[in-house]
């Protein structure tokens, strides 16, 4: 057993030193060191090798460097040989946006180097007015068929040196129609300063013009604001529509009850429908009970269409459907049975329409109670905010 871990523990030693030699022979080991006394430089295109070196001997004690050796440049050989392709990928490079170097229009964008062959470059243009040094285009000094224009390229690495020439077709930068109007417009207003007037030309590249100015906005707004505030008014109408509608209901439904007591009073007194329904209509014009009250109203009318020779039955049945809410038609309802039947269980029915009558009723008045709850809550809402920043803003003033 003990010789096992013993072999164990030498296996995991040579592991050890077998990866140290592969790492320093992949790395190059001593052969490119300066322990050999040379310093071995990168390929073309790779960049400079940093090198940290402990030289022994400069001093009395051993001295700590660090340097940087530059990558191998090429020959004048080897430049002739790669002049072809380099000279095809600059001019894939300095296109920028132009279609092709046949017709530029836009500023090239000459680079200064190729890294991937370690060459610098430098540029030279045959006619600076046309293609700067820098590749800037100026279209204006380029007649309608374009001008050729050759750039001289130096390409170099280290002491080798090679010049090739690009040519290069400048051509006209496109423009739209409405760009040279505006050149020949910015032209006629030039052209004679002194006059009062400049004619607009009425024919451009042979298609007739009209003009016609851009006026502010200015009345059209009122037109705007007319149909708007028709809109506004059209909405207004419909909401306040809506709040008598509601008005009206809710006082019939408050009206409901009392008047079915009273009208039960009466007929258990003797009265008949017809005198108890009028006898209502008439204690309420003497008692002139404030407020809004349109159950009284339809009443004399149902009263009026009685004398005029309206059915009886039928005054009751319109009387129900002007009210509009389901308790005056169930009341209708069982007033023209009575007439219909001669009263059986009239009395009856009517009572029990009567406590139903008070249930509507005061879920009508708890209903009123919490919408006027809610709609105190934002002003209480308001008085807290307003509490907040008066008890707030002197201890902010303070740390001022």
């Amino acid at each position: 057993m003990k010789k096992q871990k013993i072999g164990t523990y030498a296996l995991c030693v040579g592991t050890g030193i077998l990866l140290y030699l592969l790492a320093e022979l992949s790395s190059g080991g001593g052969k490119r060191g300066p322990e050999s006394g040379i310093l071995k430089r990168r390929q073309t295109g790779q960049g400079g090798e940093v090198y940290q070196i402990f030289i022994d001997g400069l001093e009395e004690e051993e001295t700590f460097v660090t340097v940087e050796v530059p990558e191998q440049k090429i020959s004048g050989v080897q430049l002739k040989e790669i002049l072809s392709q380099a000279a095809e990928l600059l001019c894939e490079r300095i296109q920028g946006e132009n279609e092709s170097l046949r017709t530029v229009s836009h500023d090239l964008e000459l680079c200064t180097g190729l890294p991937e062959y370690g060459l610098s470059v430098s540029w030279e243009s045959e006619d600076v007015n046309v293609i700067g040094s820098t590749g800037i285009v100026n279209s204006e000094q380029v007649p309608p068929e374009g001008k050729n224009v050759y750039l001289r390229a130096e390409l170099s690495s280290g002491t080798a040196k090679e010049v090739i020439e690009i040519p290069v077709t400048v051509v006209p930068e496109e423009t739209t129609v409405s760009e040279r109007f505006l050149t020949l417009l910015l032209a006629l207003l030039e052209r004679e300063p002194e006059k009062p007037e400049v004619q607009l030309p009425r024919e451009f590249e042979g298609k007739v013009l009209s003009y016609r100015e851009k006026r502010e906005a200015g009345n059209e707004i009122l037109i705007v604001l007319g149909v708007l505030a028709a809109v506004c008014l059209s909405q207004k109408e419909k909401s306040e529509a809506g709040r008598q509608k509601k008005k009206r209901e809710d006082s019939l439904l408050l009206d409901y009850p009392e008047m079915l007591s009273r009208f039960i009073v009466l007929t258990g007194a003797g009265y008949p429908i017809k005198q108890a329904f009028k006898r209502l209509s008439e204690d309420s014009a003497k008692a002139k009970k404030p407020g809004f009250h349109p159950l009284y109203e339809e009443m004399q009318i149902a009263l009026n269409q009685m004398e005029t020779g309206t059915p009886e039955m039928k005054a009751y049945g319109d009387f129900g459907r002007r009210c509009g809410l389901r308790c005056y038609m169930r009341f209708a309802s069982l007033i023209t049975s009575s007439l219909q039947t001669g009263g059986r269980n009239t009395r009856k029915l009517l009572e029990e329409e009567m406590e139903e009558a008070f249930k509507q009723r005061k879920d009508l008045a708890r209903r009123r109670g919490e919408e006027a709850s809610t709609k105190l809550l934002l002003p209480m809402f308001l008085i807290l905010g307003t509490v907040m920043i008066m008890v707030v803003a002197p201890a902010f003033l303070t740390l001022g």
